[in-house]
């Protein structure tokens, strides 16, 4: 499909042209390069007008701040429908975890059963004394 036998004159002359190419360097036109400058100095100067004197930016009070951050927050998640999604999964995970299926483990039985201190010493130390107290056989 492709020509292989190239001679070495045809690339001698590629070589040669590259070789002009990186030998001239490129040059911005003077008045493209004027316009932008001139811009620049435009955009730095208004940015330097809009700036109160306290360092902030107009029209940021604190309130303002907090909604640009919850706004950016709901876009990094991938916006509303993401966020529902996140709602439904983490509400979810809530529910089966108060109420787990029944080849599951209780966790909340299971904290109510730890909760006194008396049976704190058994997750501690195996004692017998404490097998054999009356408080097991109540």
């Amino acid at each position: 499909m492709t020509d292989t036998d190239k001679s070495l004159s045809d690339m001698d002359h590629l070589e040669d042209l590259f070789a002009a190419a990186r030998s001239e360097p490129a040059q911005l036109p003077q008045a493209l390069q004027a316009a932008m400058l001139a811009d620049a100095q435009h955009v730095q100067q208004d940015r330097v007008d809009a700036r109160v004197p306290g360092g902030c930016e107009p029209g940021l009070n604190p309130q303002s701040l907090s909604t640009r951050l919850w706004q950016q927050f709901i876009s990094a998640v991938g916006g509303w429908p993401a966020l529902g999604g996140l709602a439904v999964a983490s509400l979810s995970g809530l529910w089966i975890g108060l109420a787990p299926p029944s080849f599951l483990p209780d966790p909340v039985e299971s904290f109510a059963s730890y909760s006194s201190g008396s049976l704190l010493g058994s997750d501690l130390d195996y004692d017998v004394s404490f097998l054999m107290s009356d408080e097991v056989f109540e």
